[in-house]
């Protein structure tokens, strides 16, 4: 769904005049429309997180309903250590991601991949290396995996790699995720861009804490922002 100026910037938390200056200065990324520019709401939210931007949590034009917690979909994704330790010769983002594409917990019926490859169509378009050696590999719409809840992975890797991030650093932490829907996959992109901000979970994820520290971080900043249904 294409959003608007004044959705853009809504859902950015700024003027429609920050919106048209992002535009020419910082490459916000838009079609042109007859009344003005278009947005798709997915590639605002990948841009908001490169930027270090907070999104509004309510996004424009999606139903109500309840939304899963950050903790929650990690839960059952799990937090999964030495990604990349049992392949031979050097890791890269295809490698990477095709460990993670295997190693998070999905249903028996996902073509495992397809998911791989769909991983790395998103990386073509664009790195999803956000910067300070975090990159949140996911693909650009969500997908139709028979999956009835979102999952979230965090995945820290043996050795950082260069993932093209916007600030040069090698990526060693990676959270995936996989929606049944936009309107969760949105949700979770965001929530996981303001975890990131809270620079106790950076530390614990510059250390490569243990599982325990990691989701009770979580769990607080889920608590902060009232749980996982705004």
């Amino acid at each position: 769904m294409k959003l608007s100026q004044n959705e853009a910037a809504q859902l950015l938390q700024v003027s429609e005049r920050t919106i048209g200056r992002w535009i020419q200065q910082l490459g916000l990324p838009h079609k042109e429309g007859e009344g003005g520019p278009l947005f798709e709401r997915n590639e605002l939210i990948d841009w908001a997180n490169a930027h270090s931007l907070r999104l509004a949590m309510d996004v424009p034009g999606e139903e109500d309903g309840p939304l899963p917690s950050l903790s929650e979909t990690l839960g059952r994704g799990g937090i999964h250590y030495e990604l990349g330790a049992a392949q031979s010769g050097q890791l890269d983002v295809e490698s990477a991601l095709e460990e993670v594409a295997q190693r998070l917990p999905l249903p028996e019926l996902v073509d495992r991949m397809f998911f791989h490859q769909v991983l790395l169509a998103r990386e073509d378009l664009g790195s999803t290396g956000i910067g300070e050696g975090v990159a949140i590999p996911h693909v650009r719409s969500p997908l139709v995996l028979h999956i009835d809840q979102p999952v979230v992975g965090l995945f820290f890797l043996k050795q950082p790699i260069d993932w093209g991030a916007l600030d040069g650093q090698a990526v060693s932490v990676l959270f995936t995720l996989v929606s049944p829907g936009v309107r969760s996959h949105l949700h979770l992109l965001s929530r996981i861009g303001f975890a990131l901000r809270d620079p106790e979970l950076s530390q614990l994820l510059v250390t490569q804490g243990d599982r325990a520290q990691i989701m009770a971080k979580l769990e607080a900043l889920d608590a902060k922002l009232g749980g996982g249904d705004h």
